[in-house]
């Protein structure tokens, strides 16, 4: 048959359409009734499409025209063999050929559904519906005819030798389930837990089987939609027990082993050493975390005190500053200029003692003893002082400066005034006599 002949290319377009058939055959085979009964995995469902499908593809891809049927029922060639092992497997299975017959019924049904859904003139999709109509009797045909040639004792002989490969794969799945330290829960439809291992019954406390899922864990939701929907389906989630054990939970539906099957796998592992060591962890680092921001509280107030601090120093420093300039300004520099015009050996010396002095003062750490007021006084002021320091009456002052004893009052008066004595109780000769010998006016 010709690459152009009607239908082929519909035909040879088909294994593009694998997704669509493993989506629309289970829903056929559900429909039928058939899919309870099976244990089709997807794979198994690929093969099947492949095996029917190939035959004819093989035929079209060489050009040459569908057999027909009396030649294909023939199976000269062994084109329907795959299936037929197929069709032996499930009977030795104890599968009814009726059953069989239907389930190839539907297959052939879901290729006709995909056909009719594309995009072509009616006489292709109705030319390709021929071929696969024809390949479709042509294997129904073949399978019955070998079916029925089987004899009952083999038959008995292959189902009693499938029943011990099922016993034997139930005895090392019930072995494998007792073995692992994990709990594993076999979960209807409605929620009801069917089956459950030792490690399960053991760990939960009670048989859980007949019980539902949310009942014996204490989840959230009542129905396997919600579950899927708060817990979803190939990821782990926490669950937390009474007693303040912790569960890691994982949700497998079984439909990605077998397409009919309706059950779900849970499997269980206790986490609570896990659990417990993570809020261990969590109290240790928020400690901490509290520890770090009161320490960082404490440095934020300690800067606030340095900077308070250093504020302080620095106005200090303004005001000692501004103060050197007032005692420069007001006290020494004109001490230093009467210094430059006195003849007098004695009275310079006493400016220049309490010049040095108060420099000394200036000086970090210097402890002068000099009273810069004195600084003030003028050079017979000075003398005067020198004379009541040691003692001498005003009218022997008079006489040894020949001065009138009006004007030793006067100066007296001024000196008073000078050292800011006005107003005190203190006499001037007892305000010079406390001050250091090393501070006396003569020097």
């Amino acid at each position: 048959m010709a690459a152009s002949a009607p239908g082929v290319a519909l035909i040879l377009a088909l294994p593009d359409h694998l997704e669509s058939f493993l989506e629309i055959w289970p829903r056929r085979m559900g429909l039928a009734g058939y899919l309870a009964f099976t244990t089709a995995k997807r794979e198994d469902c690929t093969l099947s499409f492949l095996w029917f499908l190939e035959p004819l593809l093989e035929r079209l891809r060489q050009g040459g025209g569908a057999p027909a049927f009396e030649t294909l029922i023939r199976n000269a060639d062994g084109w329907a063999d795959p299936l037929v092992e197929t069709a032996r497997r499930h009977h030795s299975r104890g599968v009814t050929a009726g059953m069989f017959l239907g389930c190839l019924h539907t297959l052939v049904h879901s290729i006709e559904e995909i056909i009719e859904a594309q995009d072509a003139p009616a006489a292709e999709r109705a030319a390709a519906l021929h071929l696969v109509r024809r390949y479709g009797d042509a294997y129904a045909a073949i399978v019955m005819d070998d079916w029925d040639a089987k004899s009952g004792h083999e038959s008995r002989k292959r189902l009693d030798a499938t029943n011990r490969e099922l016993t034997l794969g139930k005895n090392k799945f019930e072995n494998m389930l007792a073995a692992i330290s994990d709990m594993v829960l076999v979960v209807g439809e409605q929620g009801v837990i069917a089956e459950a291992n030792e490690a399960a019954v053991a760990s939960l406390g009670s048989d859980p089987v007949g019980r539902t899922l949310w009942d014996a864990l204490g989840l959230e939701g009542h129905s396997m939609a919600d579950l899927r929907r708060f817990y979803p389906v190939e990821s782990s989630h926490e669950i937390p027990l009474p007693g303040g054990r912790f569960l890691e939970m994982k949700l497998v539906p079984l439909s990605a082993v077998s397409l009919s099957s309706t059950e779900s796998l849970v499997v269980l592992s206790d986490i609570t050493p896990h659990v417990t060591q993570r809020a261990t962890l969590e109290r240790v680092v928020s400690q901490r975390t509290e520890d770090l921001l009161r320490e960082k509280s404490q440095l934020e107030e300690m800067n606030i005190t340095l900077r308070h601090v250093l504020g302080s120093i620095e106005k200090e420093r303004e005001e000692f500053g501004r103060s050197v300039a007032h005692t420069v300004k007001t006290v020494m520099l004109p001490a230093l200029a009467r210094i430059r015009v006195q003849d007098d050996p004695s009275v310079r010396k006493g400016y220049t003692d309490v010049l040095e002095d108060q420099l000394l003062r200036l000086a970090p750490g210097a402890d002068g003893g000099q009273d810069a007021r004195l600084l003030k006084l003028t050079p017979t002021e000075l003398k005067i002082c020198r004379f009541l320091q040691a003692g001498s009456a005003t009218k022997d002052i008079a006489e040894a400066m020949h001065l009138s004893l009006g004007t030793i009052q006067t100066h007296r008066k001024n000196i008073r005034k000078k050292l800011g004595l006005q107003g005190q109780g203190v006499s001037l000769y007892t305000f010079l006599q406390t001050l250091d010998t090393a501070s006396s006016p003569s020097g």
